[in-house]
């Protein structure tokens, strides 16, 4: 599967800040964005805290993620600084 990683700053906030929010209603806040690859996107950020595969996550992405402060739009585990192992040199 490809995946495109040109999403800008502004739309992964609005992807991470908005974990209740459906795909296709995403869509439409992110004009010219397609429910299936904002769907794809919430996977991988599904899979950074629960150690899977993030090949689809930018640097930027993995650096915001990291922060904490968030939650995930899968299962809604709502995600804090120290839940992840790169705040203790991990993935760095």
């Amino acid at each position: 599967m490809s995946f495109d990683l040109n999403w800008s700053e502004q739309e992964f906030n609005t992807i991470l800040m908005n974990p209740h929010s459906t795909d296709y209603e995403l869509s439409a806040k992110l004009n010219g964005r397609h429910a299936e690859a904002i769907g794809n996107l919430r996977a991988f950020i599904h899979n950074f805290h629960t150690k899977g595969n993030i090949s689809g996550l930018s640097k930027f992405m993995v650096a915001r993620l990291n922060q904490g402060y968030w939650e995930c739009p899968r299962c809604h585990h709502r995600a804090l600084k120290d839940d992840f192992p790169a705040n203790k040199g991990w993935m760095q």
